[in-house]
C-alpha cells in the first residue's frame, strides 16, 4: 500500500456522467403551445449550497436553471467481488502474424459503485418537467457510459492502452420536488429536486513493475504402444 494507485478513475467516471446530461435544453412555450426561445440549463459540479452561495453573492441574483452534482460516497460493491482473485495476463505487442513474448500480470481492479446526488433548481414548474422530461426517459433504470482503462495501469512503461469500460448508471428512480412556501418578499421563489445515481466503477491497482516470459514451446515426447498393463500400477 506504500505504492501510489492514482489513476483518475472516480474523477473519470464523473466526467463522462457530466458529459452525458450537460446538454438539458428548455423550451419557452406561449399559450399556443408553440416554441419560442431556447434555453441551455447551467450545469456544475458542486453542492446546491455552494452554487447558491456563489452565484447570489457575485450577482445578487440566480439565474435559473441550474443543475448541480456532487459525489455523495464510494463503496465497494459486493455483488460484483467473485473472488480475491489474482488477477490476469496482457500480451504485449501481439499481432495476427507474431505472438508476443511478453506479458504484463494484471492485478484484479476492486469493484466501486460511486453515489453521485443530482439537484434541479427552476423558477417554473414547466421548467422543472422540461429538465426532468431530459433525462428521465433515458434512465429506465440505467445508461451505459464508456471509458477507458487508465493509462499506465497495464505497464508503467506502456502508455498506449485503449482497452474499453462501458459502466452502467443507475438512476435511483425517485425525484422528490419541494416547492416554495412561505415567502418573504426579499427571498426568490426556487424549485427544487434531488435524486440520486450509482456509478459501477472500478479502482486499479499499481501496474505491474516486470514482464513475464510467455512460454512458446512445450518439449515433449509421445512413444506409441498397442497395450498398456495396468495390473502392474
Amino acid at each position: 500500500m506504500k505504492s501510489e494507485t492514482f489513476h483518475f478513475e472516480v474523477r473519470d467516471c464523473v466526467n463522462q456522467f457530466v458529459a452525458a446530461f450537460n446538454d438539458v435544453v428548455i423550451t419557452r412555450f406561449n399559450n399556443g403551445r408553440s416554441e419560442g426561445d431556447k434555453i441551455h440549463a447551467q450545469f456544475t459540479y458542486a453542492p446546491k449550497q455552494r452554487v447558491l452561495h456563489d452565484l447570489v453573492n457575485k450577482s445578487k441574483h440566480i439565474r435559473l436553471p441550474v443543475i448541480s452534482v456532487i459525489k455523495t460516497s464510494v463503496n465497494r460493491d459486493v455483488n460484483r467481488v467473485f473472488n480475491k482473485g489474482y488477477g490476469m495476463y496482457f500480451n504485449k505487442g501481439a499481432t495476427e502474424q507474431f505472438p508476443a513474448l511478453t506479458s504484463y500480470r494484471i492485478s484484479q481492479p476492486v469493484p466501486v459503485n460511486i453515489g453521485l446526488q443530482m439537484t434541479i433548481m427552476t423558477r417554473y414548474g414547466m421548467d422543472m418537467d422540461q429538465i426532468i422530461s431530459n433525462f428521465l426517459p433515458y434512465n429506465n433504470p440505467y445508461i451505459i457510459i464508456s471509458w477507458k482503462v487508465p493509462g499506465g495501469f497495464i505497464s508503467e512503461q506502456d502508455d498506449t492502452n485503449d482497452q474499453e469500460i462501458r459502466t452502467k448508471v443507475l438512476w435511483d428512480g425517485s425525484i422528490p420536488i419541494t416547492y416554495p412556501t412561505d415567502l418573504t418578499p426579499d427571498h426568490p421563489a426556487r424549485i427544487v429536486a434531488t435524486t440520486n445515481f450509482t456509478v459501477e466503477g472500478w479502482l486499479f491497482p499499481k501496474a505491474p513493475a516486470e514482464e513475464t516470459q510467455n512460454i512458446m514451446y512445450i518439449d515433449s515426447a509421445v512413444i506409441p504402444v498397442t497395450s498398456v498393463n495396468i495390473d502392474g500400477f
